[in-house]
């Protein structure tokens, strides 16, 4: 015997998985350009300081930077290439969470050649 609600389809997602978080159903996109602008940012002043400095880094830190960059073009190209709706913010997300993966192996890239040199 199943309880009150049970084995029905609910008619209200439930807001505490992930997938239904309002930034990645029913938001314009918006905050992933600013975040995402934020992020890019933040992340290429390490790259800008390894680059300039000219050391055994120089090579990785000025390729992740301008994988970084790359990325948050392809953000801004798909916020309006993509109608709006869950679709586009998926990809907003997943541009966001690999400019964050190309940005943490670039640093720690760096990092580990910098120790060897």
């Amino acid at each position: 015997m199943t309880g009150p609600g049970e084995g029905r389809p609910s008619a209200r997602p439930d807001p505490t998985k992930m997938a239904n978080q309002p930034a990645l159903q029913t938001s314009s996109g918006l905050i992933w350009v600013v975040m995402g602008g934020l992020f890019a940012i933040l992340s290429l002043v390490p790259f800008t300081m390894l680059t300039v400095s000219a050391g055994p880094s120089q090579p990785v830190a000025l390729t992740a930077g301008a994988l970084v960059v790359l990325l948050y073009a392809l953000l801004l190209v798909l916020r309006f290439a993509i109608p709006p709706g869950p679709r586009r913010l998926r990809w907003l997300a997943a541009c966001m969470l690999t400019m964050a993966l190309v940005a943490l192996l670039g640093v720690w890239l760096c990092a580990l050649i910098e120790n060897r040199g």
